[in-house]
């Protein structure tokens, strides 16, 4: 057994693309993870014997396959389709750009910039898994799902209209697919805009008259939400699955990617509870897992395995407490900023995640880790995260509450109750309730704590169902269309319902720039409003830990990408002897 611990490398803002490699894991440069720290994106590499079958556990569930939709926008759907999803690419753990090998031919190009026009080259065999190419109505259909246009899908409820309510027009010329934007899109991250999700054949063929009827759109939508794909543009296919318990994959023989697939079979299983994972994986009934949580029990149970692996870091997805604006007693501002105060953010990182990664510091910015150029600490000069009682009593006392036999009372003299949400089988997450509780407590708020079961947290979030809840936004080095995504009015994503004029002014203006340094700036505006709001609270960049068995070789962990130790998952082998 080996074990490391490293910093998460700092996201860069601004980072250059590369077309993945043909063999690129082949490349022996080092044989286990102790060298991540250096050779992030070439640790563990090693030659991989010709066949072999791994079982990846996951810690989480999901109650969907469409990742376009509300939903669906969580990093567990990201998982259970990364064999068949058509990204554009994604960072890897030394912050390249990789773009996707299997769907293009080259880089996106900017061929104009006022309209921002973007030029795609589609590879040469880039297809669906059944012999159907990727062509220009692939790009339309995924348009028409994001637009968040009800004249393009009646009720449809994208995560992110960031991008698709910006198109203007969709061309196709052969393998050559055109993107003219509306004058009103000037995104410095345009290379990166996500422009495919699922195939319009597939939906013609099951009678949707997704391009002249948004209903059916609308319809097409459902089906593949519903529906486990029969489809793949990746390097693997779908044998087998259940939504929110496994997904089976073996070789996509029409995959038009360069690296050669030496894996006969890939099985993702949810394992419910981190102990659990471990025992699994000690007793040789999975090959590791990479979860979004960890605690410092898992790791004592990992120490002294034999046969195993593991490395600790900050991970792709930050821990955070937002509140509902559209409760009866949240939606007054006052009450929000209190609420926040009175939790003692350092206090909760003490008796939770720091027990993991002693060196772990509390987040201060909603789009920039700690370190980055552009990280800007908004919550300092406010109070919130604190833990100060007299600073949140007076701010209410000020506007009208009062404390009756120990309860808070609000203007209209009603006592303040509220419930706190959270995935029930992770555990730092019920501890942040109950601590939230005790500090709420000495406010006179009564807070009940409701746990949810994991295939349900989509349903909760995307139904405003809390008051308060805890869960965690995974995260990338982009930040554009993350402002938009987490809190402009009406997004899929903005689940506790904030409509602030002036912040979707700001969020409009980090959209409206191609400099990326300016993007920034505009992008700290939005993030400081939102502090002025009381409406989300970061806690940490959550850490989390990778465990593999040492018979796989070109398994690492990536901070930067929602796959996390998946991102490479057509480089995964079993160690050639």
């Amino acid at each position: 057994m080996k074990r490391h611990h490293t910093a998460a490398v700092a996201a860069l803002a601004c980072t250059a693309l590369v077309l993945a490699g043909c063999g690129q894991g082949d490349e022996t440069t080092s044989s286990s993870l102790d060298a991540c720290l250096d050779d992030p994106a070439g640790c563990n590499s090693g030659s991989r014997a010709d066949g072999g079958e791994i079982t990846w556990a996951l810690d989480g569930s999901w109650g969907t396959w469409n990742q376009n939709t509300s939903e669906g926008n969580n990093a567990y759907v990201s998982m259970a389709l990364v064999g068949v999803w058509p990204y554009t690419g994604q960072f890897g753990p030394d912050g390249e750009y990789i773009v996707n090998e299997g769907v293009f031919a080259s880089n996106p190009e900017l061929v104009k910039e006022d309209p921002v026009t973007v030029e795609y080259t589609l590879k040469n065999g880039a297809n669906w898994g059944d012999g159907t190419d990727i062509t220009v109505d692939d790009f339309i259909y995924h348009w028409y799902a994001t637009s968040g246009d009800q004249e393009k899908c009646e009720g449809c409820d994208p995560a992110n209209i960031t991008r698709g309510s910006q198109v203007e027009e969709i061309t196709g010329d052969g393998s050559k697919v055109t993107v003219t934007y509306k004058d009103t899109y000037h995104s410095a991250e345009w290379q990166y805009e996500e422009v495919l999700s699922e195939p319009a054949h597939v939906a013609t063929e099951q009678g949707f008259d997704w391009q002249n009827d948004p209903k059916a759109m609308k319809a097409a939508e459902d089906y593949f939400s519903e529906t486990v794909p029969t489809w793949s543009t990746g390097p693997f296919e779908i044998q087998d699955a259940k939504v929110g318990e496994h997904v089976v994959y073996v070789p996509n023989d029409d995959w038009a990617g360069d690296t050669e697939v030496t894996l006969d079979k890939v099985t993702f299983k949810v394992i419910d509870g981190l102990e659990n994972i471990v025992t699994a994986l000690r007793n040789g009934e999975i090959d590791g897992a990479s979860p979004f949580a960890v605690t410092a029990e898992t790791i004592t149970q990992l120490q002294g395995a034999e046969g195993l692996e593991y490395a600790v870091a900050g991970g792709p997805s930050w821990e955070h407490i937002d509140l509902n604006t559209k409760n009866e007693f949240l939606s007054d501002p006052v009450l929000r900023q209190a609420v926040f105060t009175a939790i003692d953010i350092e206090n909760l990182i003490s008796r939770t995640y720091a027990y993991v990664q002693s060196d772990i510091q509390r987040k201060g910015n909603h789009l920039f880790r700690n370190g980055s150029e552009y990280y800007t600490d908004y919550f300092a000069a406010t109070g919130q995260g604190t833990g100060d009682v007299e600073l949140a009593y007076s701010m209410l006392e000020e506007a009208g509450y009062e404390l009756k036999d120990g309860v808070l009372h609000n203007p209209d003299d009603e006592p303040v109750k509220l419930d706190f949400r959270y995935s029930e089988s992770k555990e730092n997450r019920r501890i942040t309730g109950e601590l939230v509780q005790a500090n709420l407590a000495d406010l006179g708020i009564e807070v009940e704590l409701r746990s949810i079961p994991d295939a349900e947290l989509g349903d909760v979030l995307g139904g405003g169902e809390f008051d308060m809840i805890a869960f965690g936004w995974s995260s990338d080095p982009l930040f554009v269309a993350a402002a938009s995504q987490y809190w402009e009015t009406g997004s899929g994503s903005n689940f506790g319902d904030l409509s602030d004029s002036e912040l979707d002014e700001r969020i409009a203006q980090v959209n409206g720039t191609l400099d990326i340094d300016e993007a920034a700036g505009l992008a700290n505006a939005a993030v400081e409003r939102v502090v002025q709001n009381a409406y989300s609270l970061p806690i940490v960049d959550t850490p989390v830990a990778v465990m593999v068995s040492d018979r796989l070789v070109n398994v690492r962990d990536n901070w930067a990408s929602q796959q996390r130790a998946a991102y490479n998952l057509a480089e995964w082998g079993v160690a050639a002897e």
